[in-house]
């Protein structure tokens, strides 16, 4: 069974084929680029859903081609998608507005508007915290969130919210695109505080809904992850070069489906990933709130399971920053390859040099939408490499932050499965393996993990696959064990770096 799959990511949508045998087997893929328009000064950011549309299309007749496998042989296609977009869109399903992705902050005050008053307990009003948490069990603290972004533009542009049918997230948009309904995802439903959770409730909060401002009118009707939403028309098969009648499975966003590529369906698994931005993912059993430390577990597409994360949103980004930075010292684009070796040449801790993963903010475990990194210990023996090794131990010591946060709270793994575009890269397999003292394994294909977790959704909706066989079906490609004595060097400068943080938040509040 051949099954296409695509994962909208920050700056890449990737197309993939999949065949599901007695494991998910990677066909191929293509990757077509996204762009992000800047408004406000940076804070907010904005993608052209003309163009997911146009990429979706032109990477599946693409990978067609390419991979010699006819439209007939496609029987199904699903989207892993970025999460907490905001897309508002009209009653034919137009957007009345370019949407708003993850990482856009133009609504802090609308956020602080809501959140900013009264007895506070980590700078929330206690009262209306409880009140979300008793209804919803997600808090919506930060102005990345899509309520707020939705609030700004009610206030900020009138004349387009006028024209809003629907509020969905970017996932939600691609389904319309594909069946013609108007659905939010199981997962996509609970982000946006929305989605009543108390014992024995289901659907929207009209509590909650009426405290935000929210119009009822503007929220779909919520379905499982699993279902088969709709199927392709006419019209649109013949845009993306698929048959007629092709199911549509609903997939999930990249949180969960990044676990489920990782082949970690089983309680208490732990994934990194390292893509354009990062995260850590634990799967639990039970909801858990830790307001403490901006952390929450989240619905996804297994009913019994939850997905306990934490984000740092310039991941990949931060590493994408440094490698164009060393570049233009000498007008030189270095491969990822030479890149690695640099960084393997350079010895752990990169001559002192200590940077911390900011470049747009903070989420977890703190939120601070002001913060900025920061790169201290420069030398006049700094070279290309440490500034490099510098980034990626920046990178892993915020994602052992975020293991240890979880550690306090629930049981985490002893081996943690590895994804996204950087775990290409062996090199930063061991130096996660380093810092965070853990087994590393990296999954096979690690750049297309989210793909490979909507193939086994797409699988489990039509009925050839369980959720319990997933873990068997993902490969793995390298394991790394922690060297001991590297360990010892970066537990040092861990404290370092949390003590770094701790003075950059001030600086930068002040």
């Amino acid at each position: 069974m051949h099954l296409m799959t695509y994962d909208i990511g920050t700056s890449f949508i990737k197309v993939a084929l999949t065949k599901i045998t007695d494991k998910i087997e990677f066909v191929g893929a293509t990757v077509m680029g996204t762009h992000n328009t800047s408004t406000m000064n940076g804070r907010g950011v904005e993608q052209n859903a003309d163009e997911w549309w146009d990429s979706i299309c032109r990477g599946t007749q693409e990978l067609l081609k390419n991979n010699g496998v006819t439209s007939d042989q496609i029987e199904g296609i699903s989207f892993c998608s970025q999460m907490n977009g905001t897309v508002l869109v009209d009653k034919l399903g137009n957007v009345v507005r370019p949407p708003m992705i993850f990482l856009d902050r133009r609504a802090d005050q609308e956020f602080k508007n809501y959140f900013d008053n009264g007895i506070r307990i980590h700078g929330l009003n206690v009262w209306k915290l409880l009140k979300a948490l008793h209804h919803t069990k997600m808090v919506p603290v930060g102005a990345y969130f899509p309520i707020w972004k939705y609030k700004w533009v009610q206030k900020n542009e009138p004349e387009k919210f006028a024209n809003v049918h629907k509020f969905l997230d970017v996932g939600d948009y691609l389904l319309h695109k594909t069946t013609g309904r108007f659905v939010r995802t199981e997962d996509s439903a609970f982000c946006t505080a929305l989605n009543d959770c108390r014992e024995g409730h289901s659907g929207w909060s009209h509590t909650m809904a009426k405290a935000y401002g929210i119009d009822e009118q503007h929220l779909p009707e919520i379905v499982q992850n699993t279902d088969i939403v709709g199927r392709l028309s006419a019209e649109v098969a013949e845009q993306m070069g698929l048959k007629e009648g092709t199911p549509v499975i609903a997939g999930a966003g990249d949180v969960s489906m990044v676990a489920i590529g990782c082949g970690n369906t089983q309680k208490n698994l732990t994934s990194i990933y390292c893509g354009t931005s990062g995260s850590v993912c634990t799967v639990v059993n039970r909801e858990i709130q830790l307001p403490d430390v901006m952390m929450i577990s989240i619905k996804g597409p297994n009913p019994s399971q939850k997905y306990l994360y934490g984000e740092l949103e310039t991941a990949g980004k931060c590493f994408a920053w440094a490698r164009q930075l060393i570049g233009k010292i000498d007008n030189t684009q270095y491969s990822y390859e030479e890149c690695a070796m640099m960084i393997s040449k350079a010895s752990p801790g990169a001559r002192g040099l200590l940077f911390t993963p900011f470049l747009h903010g903070c989420k977890t475990p703190f939120e601070n939408g002001q913060i900025r990194s920061t790169l201290s210990g420069i030398e006049l023996e700094t070279s290309r490499g440490d500034l490099l090794r510098a980034v990626v131990e920046g990178i892993c010591f915020h994602f052992r932050w975020l293991l240890e946060c979880q550690a306090s709270k629930c049981k985490i793994s002893d081996t943690i499965r590895f994804a996204g575009g950087l775990a290409r890269l062996n090199v930063l397999g061991q130096i996660l393996a380093d810092i965070t003292g853990h087994t590393i394994e990296t999954v096979k294909h690690p750049q297309y993990v989210g793909a490979l977790g909507a193939s086994a959704i797409a699988a489990i909706g039509l009925g050839k696959l369980k959720f319990e066989d997933i873990h068997n079906y993902i490969e793995i490609s390298n394991t790394y064990t922690p060297n001991p004595e590297n360990h010892e060097i970066y537990n040092k400068l861990y404290k370092k770096f949390l003590n770094k943080v701790k003075s950059d938040r001030k600086f930068f509040n002040e």
